[in-house]
């Protein structure tokens, strides 16, 4: 016997996907008052991701160093999150004569580096959007999360454990968060609370507007579900539907939320935030990698369910007496990138 024995694909039936998921309190399925379902919708993605509730208490905060580029002071920050991790962030201050009143979180995504693209320091996707938020006039917390950046391996500094994102491309962080019945968003959201917490008492913000690109875009939608301060938000290159995400294209699994689909699809995670205004944000070119014009994009965020849960997600708005608050832009000729006008004008 030689190879020529060994079973070839030709000869299989290979046009499997996974049945579609229940949607048990999705609100197309549900209907309803908005505040009923927002409140048991809340408390199963809160459950789904292992959000903590009531959200950890800051840590203690410490300034490493700081710096002025392009007329803005920036401030490396460490949080203590417990006595075995700290997490960075970078607080960058406006002049004061052009401060606003609002301060914005900006949540990065995947391949953030050290925070380079944001910062301006390096030309990505991201457009420097943290410091453009800032020299537009507001405060703006840049945080870290944990599997990505300089946090890309989380136990580096515990000998024998290995507990890495980016680094390796093996995800021990996110499986074994899994086993654990933690997840990465989850994680991720806990840290943005606790900076947001204390954002608010740092310097007496108490008004927030979310803004995040590709991972970043699904922190944005997720986490000020469980905010009260966050007012507006601008979630830009995140994925069309939970369904879709890693079936379709190469994405991270930091998105995953096990058993998501069996409840909610990402329309009704936007729909939780109502009646804050929302906007959907994709470039023209971010489109599956099967598919012309962006066949060669693995992030492919805009795919053919997009407009049916930007609709779904406007149904929800109604419902919470905020129709129109909910929009989709979809900036010409751009590939999985941060629009910066766009962002600016949706926050003014």
């Amino acid at each position: 016997m030689d190879s020529s024995f060994l079973i070839e694909s030709a000869e299989l039936k290979l046009q499997f996907r996974h049945a579609e998921g229940r949607r048990e309190l999705s609100y197309k399925n549900v209907g309803g008052e908005f505040e009923p379902w927002r409140e048991k919708c809340k408390a199963k993605l809160a459950e789904l991701l292992g959000v903590e509730s009531p959200p950890h208490a800051p840590g203690r905060v410490t300034e490493l160093r700081q710096a002025t580029h392009e007329g803005v002071v920036v401030k490396a920050l460490v949080m203590e999150v417990g006595g075995d991790l700290t997490v960075p962030a970078y607080l960058l201050e406006p002049a004061s004569a052009s401060r606003r009143a609002a301060a914005v979180m900006a949540i990065h995504g995947h391949s953030v580096g050290k925070a380079e693209g944001p910062l301006g320091l390096a030309r990505d996707g991201y457009n420097a959007f943290a410091l453009e938020l800032a020299k537009a006039g507001f405060v703006v917390l840049l945080p870290i999360h944990r599997g990505f950046g300089v946090l890309r391996d989380i136990s580096a500094g515990r000998r024998g454990y290995r507990l890495d994102y980016e680094q390796s491309m093996h995800f021990s962080y996110v499986m074994d968060a899994f086993v654990r019945g933690r997840t990465v968003v989850g994680e991720n959201v806990d840290d943005l609370l606790r900076w947001e917490n204390w954002l608010a008492e740092a310097t007496s913000v108490q008004s927030v507007f979310a803004a995040g690109l590709s991972y970043g875009g699904d922190l944005a939608l997720a986490y000020p579900v469980f905010s009260e301060r966050v007012e507006r938000i601008f979630a830009s290159g995140s994925s069309g539907s939970f369904a879709l995400h890693f079936c379709r294209c190469y994405n991270g699994p930091a998105h995953c939320v096990p058993g998501i689909c069996d409840w909610m699809e990402r329309s009704d995670v936007a729909g939780l935030n109502a009646p804050r205004p929302l906007a959907i944000h994709y470039g023209e070119m971010d489109t599956p990698c099967l598919n012309e014009p962006g066949r060669d994009n693995l992030a492919a965020a805009y795919n053919e369910a997009v407009p049916s849960l930007i609709a779904e997600a406007g149904e929800i708005y109604a419902a919470a007496g905020a129709e129109g608050n909910v929009r989709l832009i979809v900036t010409p000729g751009a590939g999985h990138a941060l629009d910066i006008q766009a962002m600016l004008d949706f926050f003014q």
